[in-house]
């Protein structure tokens, strides 16, 4: 038989509850500072704060309480850890009624401590947790009376480990001109979602051993050169040991956060990238005079100078993508790209192949735009934009420019008829001499680009012109 509920049985059953909610006068907010750490030790050494916890005696009449917490740590794959009862080494915390006590990292060290912890084996507390998501919570006990006087606070976060860094140039296997001054210019692609104050470990080594795997080969061998940096590009110039014709070199680079935690903890593979290798030759240069032509909105042709290579491999991708070169071989010197997006912008360079079967000697990036309309057949259309070499050290301004004088675009010289400007910073217009098209002269035109003082183009584009 069922038992009716009485108006009064509800309203104690209210009051209960309210009573119930009375007693518990702490309010606790937890907070998580990206990167996230997958590694819990991270917590207990790290030097700037990752994690906050607020918490406030919302009671203003409430005498001062002296208080414990209980840290508990879930995952959604039925991970439980928390702290123990009694934690070795964390001291009371002292709330007054109506005003916010603020703990960070020194302050919860203590409760991310292995002695400290149960649920966890101490293989997994020094290695990185399994990625997914987290609940960080803590709750609040009297230390008096020993009663929880708070409710579970708690925060979600994703814990992932990120991606290494993505290595771009000089490619795998490539061969790199010897030039003088010694000039090569390294970069690479973050590939970090949730991680910031990252460094960047360069690691350039000489391969010794070419009956060997260069990857293995590159792990045993000491390394020749290693430098930090924030930057995604390195330019390995003059002042560097210097590198020795026709020998290999393998590269790598690491990438960590530089805050504190371990760098094992934010990345995968300890944030080690790839190994690359290339070959410092000085007998195959790269092809030059490089020029793009537009024949409608998704054709682009290429043409360069044809020298003492055997097969050329043009290589193309949208800017700023991070998918893999499109390829295409000839051994003409010109080669049409088909297949294009309308009004888009891609990057591409010419490798030119000296020995069968051998590597290819790529020029330096050059760009194109696709037209966003049809293009009239009967006008000539050089979708090109002469950029500066990257790799020049020079960078103090030329003070004058001279129409007679000129200077150089890449491998371009550009001939002025026009020239404003001083200090370096120049605007004007002229023309560049195109030597496998009979000396054929292409009018161009440039707007507030810089000039060193050996009369190069250090920054800007000169654009091709009707």
């Amino acid at each position: 038989m069922k038992e009716k509920i009485t108006p009064c049985l509800v309203i104690s059953l209210f009051l209960i509850t309210s009573i119930y909610a009375q007693i518990l006068p702490v309010q606790s907010t937890t907070q998580l500072i990206p990167p996230y750490s997958l590694k819990l030790s991270d917590y207990s050494t790290a030097t700037l704060d990752k994690i906050f916890l607020n918490i406030v005696l919302i009671d203003v009449l409430e005498p001062t309480i002296q208080v414990r917490l209980k840290m508990f740590i879930e995952n959604s794959a039925g991970l439980s850890i928390q702290s123990r009862d009694l934690v070795t080494g964390a001291s009371p915390i002292t709330l007054e009624g109506g005003i916010p006590t603020r703990l960070g990292n020194l302050d919860l060290q203590p409760y991310f401590e292995l002695n400290n912890l149960q649920g966890i084996t101490p293989q997994q507390y020094n290695t990185t947790l399994p990625e997914g998501l987290y609940r960080f919570c803590f709750e609040v006990y009297d230390i008096i009376s020993g009663k929880k006087i708070s409710r579970k606070d708690c925060t979600t976060v994703y814990l992932v480990l990120n991606d290494p860094p993505l290595l771009n140039l000089p490619s795998r296997g490539e061969q790199v001109v010897v030039k003088n001054p010694q000039n090569i210019f390294f970069t690479w692609t973050p590939r970090h979602l949730n991680a910031t104050n990252v460094e960047y470990e360069f690691t350039l080594k000489e391969l010794w051993d070419r009956n060997t795997n260069p990857q293995t080969d590159f792990l045993k061998s000491p390394p020749l050169f290693e430098t930090t940096t924030r930057a995604t590009a390195l330019l390995y110039g003059p002042g560097e040991t210097q590198l020795l014709p026709n020998k290999t070199y393998g590269w790598r680079v690491r990438a960590y956060v530089n805050d504190g935690i371990s760098k094992t903890s934010v990345f995968k593979n300890d944030g080690y990238s790839e190994i690359y290798h290339f070959t410092y030759n000085d007998t195959c240069e790269e092809p030059k005079y490089i020029l793009a032509e537009s024949e409608g909105m998704t054709k682009e042709s290429i043409t360069w100078e044809v020298s003492d290579h055997i097969q050329y491999q043009a290589e193309y991708r949208k800017k700023g993508s991070e998918n893999d070169w499109f390829k295409g071989n000839t051994t003409v010197g010109t080669i049409t790209i088909y297949d294009l997006e309308p009004g888009t912008t891609y990057e591409y360079r010419i490798g030119g192949q000296c020995i069968n079967n051998g590597p290819y000697v790529y020029s330096a990036i050059s760009e194109f735009t696709t037209s966003i309309a049809a293009v009239d057949n009967m006008v000539s259309n050089y979708n090109c934009g002469i950029a500066p070499d990257i790799k020049i050290t020079n960078q103090e301004p030329l003070s004058t420019l001279d129409p007679g004088k000129g200077f150089t675009a890449g491998d371009f010289d550009v001939s002025l008829e026009e020239v404003s400007g001083g200090n370096g910073v120049f605007s004007g217009k002229g023309y560049i001499t195109v030597p496998y098209m009979r000396d054929a002269k292409i009018m161009v035109d440039f707007n507030n680009v810089r000039i060193n003082t050996e009369y190069q183009l250090i920054d800007g584009v000169v654009n091709t012109s009707k």
